[in-house]
């Protein structure tokens, strides 16, 4: 029979066994105290929400998914990059700032172009007296602060017989002029021969400047004659 000193010492020197062997007849129930380390391996508190307050840093790219629509307050202007098109919406009175990427010229890049907010359209008449072959008209000077882009062309000239326009040109900018081809329409019961321009292009005018237009042609009127401009397009604003 084992005395009540050796039952104790066999306990103290096996309790860190897995499993104490003892014998069959007056077994005892041992309780293990596990003490938990500094980094807290074993979860001290109930498994679910847990509640973080501070700074909380999240990197190499993780995914991140907030469920359940909770309030989420980003603060301090951090980089926040959203993929998969999500839905997200703005509390009522709520608002968010949008910043222009740079282009190449480091110019801020539009996000969007809304034609038909600016529209432009301008026209302006040459008269070519006698003894002339041509003449310039000036349209209106595109206002500070914007950009004038030319959608279409137009014009329209009333000539003596025989006579045509060579050349047909619209300047839009300091750079070059911009050549446009006139097709003969026929002649009035009057004598004189009507000569038409129609054409869509892409033009574009800087702020301040004054587009002009300008025709040539093939000789001297004798009567007289005239030839009247035309352009259209839309406005952007620029810094």
């Amino acid at each position: 029979m084992i005395s009540k000193s050796k039952w104790i010492f066999a306990v103290s020197r096996f309790a860190g066994c897995t499993l104490l062997f003892l014998p069959a007849f007056g077994q005892k129930t041992t309780q293990v105290l596990v003490v938990n380390g500094t980094g807290s391996p074993v979860p001290t508190a109930p498994q679910g929400t847990t509640n973080v307050a501070g700074t909380v840093n999240v990197g190499n790219t993780p995914n991140v998914t907030v469920a359940n629509t909770p309030s989420v307050n980003i603060a301090n202007s951090p980089s926040v990059s959203i993929s998969g098109t999500p839905t997200v919406v703005l509390s009522p009175g709520g608002s968010t700032g949008v910043t222009n990427s740079l282009d190449g010229q480091n110019n801020p890049t539009p996000l969007a172009v809304l034609e038909a907010i600016q529209i432009w359209e301008d026209s302006c008449g040459i008269s070519i007296p006698p003894a002339t072959n041509g003449g310039t008209c000036n349209f209106q000077q595109i206002p500070s602060g914007k950009r004038l882009v030319v959608e279409e062309f137009d014009a329209k000239g009333i000539l003596d017989p025989g006579l045509k326009p060579v050349e047909l040109d619209l300047i839009v900018s300091g750079l070059a002029s911009h050549y446009f081809p006139a097709t003969f329409m026929g002649t009035q019961s009057g004598g004189d021969d009507f000569f038409v321009t129609h054409q869509t292009t892409r033009l574009y005018a800087p702020a301040n400047f004054q587009p002009t237009c300008t025709v040539t042609l093939s000789a001297n009127v004798v009567s007289g004659g005239g030839y009247y401009c035309r352009l259209s397009g839309f406005l952007v604003d620029v810094q």
